[in-house]
């Protein structure tokens, strides 16, 4: 059976700067994926190149059996590839059930009644239903988080692009964070997952892959991805002996 999602021999630059480097990657329908890189490494321009924000200099990325590289953004998410963005930017004058609304008006294909329904059953599953009715901007971080995660949901997505949606989050509203992500992987979305909390990572993802100014350093079992003396020197500054 072919991956769900392919980037065959990706790159891109940033004028002289190579930022992705003749990367590839397959992800496995249901699969959860972690990505890990220092700062710099080139993953959240990976993440642009995937979910059509940029177009890629070189290769090609087929989702679902279907060459996507040039279509726009809109149409890779109609298609099934929904994302979070690092800095939640909630619509903050409308209300919580109208943010999640927004997504699956344009984002989805359900008739009206049916968006409604599903915004509900969203709110619930992200802990925000109490919250239905207040404004997006009076949330706190975590409630935007849970806001910016229930609004990608809202799309119908095969393929979640998670980036960095823990960061900043306390020990345990980042425990309440990963029950969620958990329960979405269950229903049988596919998780691609940017994130420095290493321990929230490794709660959810299968397996980790790892980039370095843009190439692949490593791709495995998430332990021995992480004992790895090439990661630890590069992610962690540990310098092997």
């Amino acid at each position: 059976m072919a991956p769900l999602l392919s980037l065959e021999h990706v790159s891109k630059n940033f004028g002289a700067l190579k930022v992705i480097d003749d990367l590839s990657l397959s992800l496995d329908a249901g699969e959860a994926l972690g990505i890990l890189g220092p700062n710099g490494a080139g993953k959240t321009t990976l993440f642009n190149l995937i979910a059509g924000d940029l177009p890629v200099g070189a290769g090609a990325i087929r989702f679902a059996g279907e060459d996507v590289t040039g279509l726009p953004a809109y149409i890779r998410c109609r298609r099934g590839i929904g994302r979070t963005y690092q800095i939640p930017h909630p619509f903050g004058n409308m209300s919580v059930f109208e943010n999640v609304l927004a997504g699956a008006a344009f984002g989805a294909t359900r008739r009206e009644a049916e968006s409604y329904e599903r915004c509900i059953d969203l709110l619930r599953l992200t802990n925000l239903l109490g919250k239905a009715n207040l404004p997006a901007g009076k949330l706190t971080l975590l409630e935007r988080k849970r806001l910016e995660l229930a609004r990608a949901l809202a799309t119908d997505p095969k393929m979640l692009l998670l980036d960095e949606i823990a960061g900043g989050l306390t020990d345990t509203e980042c425990q309440l964070l990963i029950e969620t992500i958990r329960a979405v992987h269950r229903s049988g979305v596919s998780i691609v997952w940017i994130e420095h909390v290493v321990h929230a990572l490794i709660a959810v993802v299968g397996r980790l892959f790892v980039i370095n100014f843009g190439q692949k350093l490593a791709d495995g079992e998430p332990r021995a991805v992480m004992e790895s003396p090439q990661v630890q020197e590069v992610y962690m500054g540990i310098e092997e002996r």
